[in-house]
């Protein structure tokens, strides 16, 4: 069973109907490297972490009303972390303004929380996994518990546990250029930008050694329209991405 002090990476990201990210499906470990020639991948992944991490933070509604974030009529994430679900559902209603219309986690082995039902809940300005506050674990079981209760404790526990780790994680992305940036806290999202076509061969060196050294406390998605810099690293932990017709494509240089 997953841990909340284990949960510190993204393991999938599933994305339908927001921008150029639809259909997506991506799968990296701790250090990924996306080839984007034109650049409108990034663009649109630095926007959607963003919107993320606004979603945790509370604070959607004031993200979307000073930008536009969103088009089309729904958006549907799936952020799975260490291997557990985060799915949430916005929907445009006719008012003009997008909430959210489902939300859940998917624990472990099937053991699935309805944060949001649409069958039971009106919409929310703001998610239910944004109000979530750290744990507070308690050893000492209440005078007559039995086991049926304290598994139901210790599941409820753990799953608040697992909740406020997710929300975490999506607040501590951060965004940063590739060529200065400062360490991240261990457990977070780095994503880091090189623009750069043509570098040097030991800024190259220097790219590939920073970001493998923050790879090792924090996550890192490293976005380039460099083909050398890609280059540099090893195939598996590079994924290309084709934008045409406003769809982008992401292919593994190395199928997973």
């Amino acid at each position: 069973m997953m841990q909340p002090s284990m949960l510190t990476r993204l393991t999938q990201l599933e994305v339908e109907g927001f921008r150029s990210l639809s259909g997506v499906l991506l799968s990296w470990r701790k250090l990924a490297v996306i080839l984007d020639a034109g650049g409108t991948a990034t663009r649109e992944l630095v926007a959607l972490f963003t919107l993320l991490k606004e979603l945790a933070e509370g604070r959607l509604q004031q993200h979307l009303s000073r930008q536009e974030v969103l088009d089309g009529e729904f958006v549907r994430l799936t952020v799975e972390v260490d291997d557990s679900p985060y799915k949430v559902e916005l929907r445009c209603f006719p008012d003009g303004r997008w909430r959210i219309v489902r939300e859940e986690y998917d624990y472990w082995q099937g053991l699935d929380l309805l944060l949001i039902d649409p069958e039971r809940h009106p919409p929310r300005e703001e998610s239910v996994l944004s109000a979530q506050e750290a744990p507070v674990l308690d050893s000492t079981p209440p005078v007559g518990e039995d086991s049926v209760d304290a598994e139901g404790r210790f599941l409820g526990e753990a799953m608040s546990g697992c909740l406020w780790s997710v929300r975490q994680f999506l607040r501590g992305f951060r965004i940063q250029p590739a060529g200065a940036f400062e360490a991240a806290a261990p457990g977070s999202f780095l994503f880091l930008e090189e623009p750069g076509l043509d570098l040097p061969a030991e800024e190259l060196e220097a790219r590939v050694q920073s970001a493998r050294a923050a790879s090792a406390h924090s996550q890192v998605l490293l976005c380039t329209p460099s083909v050398s810099l890609a280059d540099a690293f090893a195939r598996e932990e590079v994924i290309r991405v084709d934008t045409a017709e406003g769809v982008s494509r992401f292919v593994p240089l190395v199928p997973p």
